[in-house]
Formats: structure tokens, C-alpha cells, sequence
């Protein structure tokens, strides 16, 4: 399951908090709530300090949000290792 939340907003944007696992059912959701900011043209972190799994289309599309501005943060090393595998 997935869980976003919106953790806070200051003057350089919003943070979103992502817990449980990032597969396939939970991606549109993600993308949707950070375009959503990000066409507001709110700047856009991530806080993937609950994130347990990603699985591919997971890190692909965590790749692709960075790709777009979004920071990423608080990721576990586990995350942090799929992130950075290009190979993944």
C-alpha cells in the first residue's frame, strides 16, 4: 500500500510524504500529485523516509520526477542503491 502525504509547505515549495511500497498501482497517484504542484509552479520534495520497496516502474518514475525538478530526500539506502543502479 501507499501512502502520499503533504508534510508542509514553506516559501520554496512543498513536501510530500511517500510510505509503504511504490509499485505499479500507486505511480499515477504519485505523478499526478506532484505535476499538480509543479504546474503550480511550487518547487516539489519528496520525503521518501517511509518508502520501503520501489520496484521498477517505481524507480523509474522516481528517476523521471528528479529528472523534472523534484528533490528527493530521506530515502534509505536500499532506495538510494536502486536509484542509483543503472542497471535497475
Amino acid at each position: 500500500m501507499l501512502r502520499i502525504t503533504r508534510a508542509d509547505a514553506s516559501a520554496t515549495g512543498v513536501s510530500l510524504r511517500v510510505e509503504g511500497r511504490l509499485t505499479q498501482p500507486g505511480l499515477a497517484r504519485l505523478r499526478e500529485s506532484c505535476a499538480e504542484l509543479l504546474e503550480s509552479g511550487a518547487g516539489v520534495q519528496l520525503d521518501l523516509s517511509g518508502l520501503q520497496f520501489a520496484d521498477r516502474d517505481g524507480v523509474v518514475t522516481l528517476r523521471a520526477l528528479r529528472r523534472r525538478g523534484v528533490r528527493l530526500r530521506g530515502a534509505s539506502g536500499f532506495v538510494e542503491a536502486l536509484l542509483s543502479d543503472p542497471n535497475f
